[in-house]
């Protein structure tokens, strides 16, 4: 299939084909006594969308961009990336991804510039100015690399997995160490690329960017993925009650009535503040309206909170951390 073309069937579909991803890995372990462990692990993933994995310290996410790009040695029934497998064609895989790890895998005692210039030599194609540009790294060009700042280190390992412009970016926290300004340029970076029908594999511990800029979320637990979906299927996922705030100039409003409405699964009052739990957050906010203004009573800081990805999140790897818990205390 030409690179960036749209699959011809998503997941959810009965299931992709092989030649609808980027990504095709079928029961991905690691050896016995390797940890973290990946547990026969099932990913697709798709071309142009950006794919982030999720996941508790220790659950294998970052083991699993690892070993689909052929740096950790593992198992597995299939594993194909850009319809090759890393494993015996190394080479070839390579030069249609480009990898950002945590660290920055250079020598520490060369400039940026020489730095990308000395990884350019390993592509077919590769644009160095191009790289320093698009992350902001011109004025630090002729800088030792070993002396830049976290945030510019992690910025000159995503330049060097972009020199090529690589079908697939895999990046271990790309924004780990980054100011929000430097986290927006790298998502900047990676909207830019899906528009251009570029995949994008990142693992990442901030939630609320993932929710927000995700096509899909991986979320592993225990070496195994355990959730593959868009943002909104995974909250829509979550038993987390939602909750209807507000506040009054006084508590004037009768307990009872508030029970009462549609959806009300709980009441706190505090002072002048009201925190309503319910079933159905939408339908308790509009007969909290209507209430109030029967009552003609007016509220501040109205709110209606519905069920996040970190919600979901905790829901899905709550057994998880249990285990993770009980091992130390046996250890």
């Amino acid at each position: 299939m030409a690179e960036g073309a749209q699959p011809s069937r998503r997941l959810g579909q009965a299931g992709p084909l092989v030649l609808d991803t980027v990504v095709f890995a079928r029961g991905v372990a690691t050896p016995a006594g390797v940890r973290p462990s990946l547990d026969r692990v099932d990913l697709d993933i798709l071309p142009g969308e950006i794919f982030s994995i999720v996941g508790r310290a220790g659950s294998g996410k970052t083991m699993l961009l690892e070993s689909i790009v052929g740096l950790q040695p593992v198992s597995a029934e299939q594993l194909l990336v850009c319809g090759t497998d890393p494993r015996r064609f190394p080479r070839a895989v390579k030069q249609r991804i480009g990898v950002a790890p945590r660290r920055v895998a250079v020598e520490r005692k060369i400039t940026v510039h020489e730095a990308l210039r000395l990884f350019a030599a390993f592509y077919e194609r590769a644009d160095p100015e191009r790289a320093l540009d698009r992350l902001g790294l011109a004025a630090v060009r002729h800088t030792r690399v070993d002396t830049l700042p976290p945030p510019l280190q992690q910025r000159v390992s995503l330049a060097l997995a972009l020199l090529h412009d690589p079908s697939v970016l895999f990046a271990d926290e790309p924004t780990r160490d980054l100011d929000p300004e430097g986290a927006r340029t790298v998502w900047d970076l990676l909207r830019e690329r899906r528009d251009r029908g570029r995949t994008s594999v990142i693992t990442t511990n901030h939630l609320d960017e993932a929710a927000r800029l995700s096509d899909r979320i991986a979320v592993i637990d225990g070496g195994r993925v355990i959730a593959a979906e868009t943002p909104a299927a995974l909250m829509a996922r979550s038993r987390a009650p939602e909750r209807v705030t507000f506040q009054l100039l006084k508590p004037a409003v009768p307990v009872d009535s508030l029970t009462a409405l549609d959806g009300v699964v709980g009441l706190q009052v505090e002072r002048s503040a009201y925190v309503i739990t319910s079933s159905d957050g939408v339908a308790t906010l509009r007969a909290v309206l209507r209430l109030l203004e029967s009552l003609g009573l007016r509220p501040l800081n109205l709110g209606l909170h519905q069920q996040t990805l970190e919600d979901m999140f905790f829901e899905l790897t709550a057994h998880g951390a249990r285990a993770s818990a009980a091992d130390q205390r046996d250890a």
